[in-house]
């Protein structure tokens, strides 16, 4: 199970640097505002215009006026010097880093591509490109190499720490590193457009001696993806009407109400709670669903028979 964004919750070293320092700054906040609020409070209540008593302005007291002077002067520098000594480990992205990950955003996911190495290459030689996902070994430095394609985002995993802009144009890195096992949530936290509260991150973290075989059935996936039928019906999927109504994870965000969400179809032991799973039946129903089950919500698309047969041959690799 994923673990819930919390910054009290450090999941590496980058974090485990950071929540001090918030911590530091958020309790002198609180002190700051008691302060502010207090005074405000007692002034109203001291000096009001009362019975017996008439309300004047007042002119100055060098005293409080030095301190609320010197004193945010000392706050401010004690910051700074904090904040550069956390930025100085924060920005240490190359040294003694085991792997780079070049990840590239757009309106609205973010995209990872794995190092140019073996173990990451795909049928086509080249490497293995993943939306939304970044899978790393536990206890393991991975550095970021973050870049724009459109507008100005912003990257950032909660628990694992550490915030940059991804820049159009510019190359801006970053480092993460997780010292447990798990899955761990993040998202764009610049305001990107429309799609910005859905432009989301997952890092899953496997134990050293499982990521080989992640990397191994990745490149499997990414394989079936890249065969000609697939990656066919793939675009058609994605350009014909079934976007607007079907959601497929890193591919599509459909919204017409009770249209199911086709990421893991092929996992289904059914289609449409009337025909079982094959690459047969989906062609059945993609063909004619209102002759299959009088009455549902999709409607004939009247497609060919070449473009059934290959968004059939799509869909049925979605487990």
């Amino acid at each position: 199970m994923p673990t819930p964004p919390w910054v009290n919750d450090p999941a590496g070293p980058v974090a485990r640097e950071i929540v001090p320092l918030y911590w530091i700054m958020f309790a002198a906040a609180a002190v700051v505002l008691a302060i502010v609020l207090g005074a405000l409070v007692y002034s109203g209540i001291r000096f009001r215009e009362r019975p017996g008593h008439t309300a004047h302005q007042m002119h100055g007291h060098n005293l409080l006026e030095l301190a609320w002077t010197v004193i945010p002067t000392i706050m401010v520098i004690a910051f700074s010097v904090l904040s550069f000594q956390r930025l100085l480990v924060l920005s240490d992205v190359q040294t003694n880093a085991d792997m780079t990950i070049k990840v590239h955003a757009r309106q609205w996911t973010f995209d990872f591509t794995y190092p140019d190495e073996p173990m990451f290459r795909t049928r086509d030689n080249s490497p293995l490109i993943v939306p939304q996902r970044v899978d790393i070994p536990v206890n393991t430095k991975v550095a970021l190499e973050i870049t724009s394609e459109d507008v100005i985002h912003s990257f950032h995993v909660t628990n694992l720490g550490g915030k940059i802009d991804a820049v159009p144009g510019r190359t801006t890195r970053l480092w993460l590193e997780a010292d447990r096992v798990g899955e761990f949530k993040g998202q764009c936290f610049e305001f990107c457009g429309d799609g910005h509260a859905d432009m989301l991150i997952n890092v899953v973290v496997h134990p050293q001696s499982e990521y080989t075989a992640w990397a191994e059935s990745a490149v499997a996936e990414a394989n079936i993806l890249l065969d000609p039928a697939t990656a066919e019906g793939r675009e058609l999927f994605r350009t014909l009407a079934c976007a607007g109504c079907h959601t497929i994870q890193n591919l599509t965000a459909g919204r017409f109400p009770g249209a199911p969400d086709l990421t893991n179809l092929a996992s289904r032991p059914q289609i449409a709670g009337v025909l079982p799973m094959s690459l047969e039946n989906l062609e059945r129903w993609i063909a004619n669903p209102q002759q299959e089950k009088p009455g549902t919500a999709m409607p004939d698309l009247n497609l060919d028979e070449e473009t059934v047969r290959a968004i059939s041959q799509f869909l049925i690799t979605r487990k």
